[in-house]
């Protein structure tokens, strides 16, 4: 894994947090020479790196103005911690469960230096929605009121526009650039 900041405001909970990453999943936060993860109280972050943000109510918007990757409630299972520091490391961005549907969040508000909607098409994006449910070309088409060979063609021209080499990893290409969130 690369190095992840976590933010965490809460004294307490930062303690706890840098013991549980010790214990259960080896990582090393105290040392300050070349920790995987950096457990930071304070803003902004001196380092440029993927930073969480642990919450118990921040306003999801204002937190990816100042830079989140990821955002997590306070009260995260640890296993779903180490998944979220894993996956940000690797580029994707983390949000509560229920903020995008809530209305909370919308892709105008994903990381900024991310390529957002201009790169598809508002019917390629649609597409490409319907890709990350999993849905055949057949589905696609059905669901879109298009033919088959139409869905084909914007799947295809989906790979194409994001360099990818298959159906999962257009998904994947997508998430990463903030275009699509699962």
């Amino acid at each position: 894994m690369r190095k992840v900041a976590l933010h965490i405001d809460d004294a307490n909970l930062l303690d706890r947090i840098a013991t549980i990453l010790a214990e259960e999943a080896g990582i090393d936060t105290l040392h300050p020479d070349k920790p995987d993860v950096v457990i930071t109280d304070h803003l902004p972050f001196s380092e440029k790196v993927p930073t969480i943000f642990l919450s118990n109510g921040l306003n999801e918007p204002e937190a990816f103005e100042i830079g989140a990757s990821g955002i997590l409630l306070h009260d995260v299972a640890t296993s779903d911690l180490l998944l979220a520091l894993e996956a940000v490391s690797r580029g994707f961005v983390i949000l509560p469960r229920g903020a995008v549907e809530n209305g909370r969040i919308s892709a105008s508000h994903a990381p900024s230096d991310l390529p957002q909607d201009d790169l598809l098409t508002a019917r390629e994006l649609e597409v490409l929605r319907l890709l990350a449910e999993g849905a055949s070309n057949k589905l696609i088409a059905r669901r879109l009121g298009i033919s088959f060979h139409t869905a084909k063609f914007h799947v295809a021209s989906i790979a194409a526009k994001l360099d990818a080499t298959g159906r999962t990893d257009a998904v994947a290409q997508a998430v990463r650039l903030g275009l699509i969130l699962l």
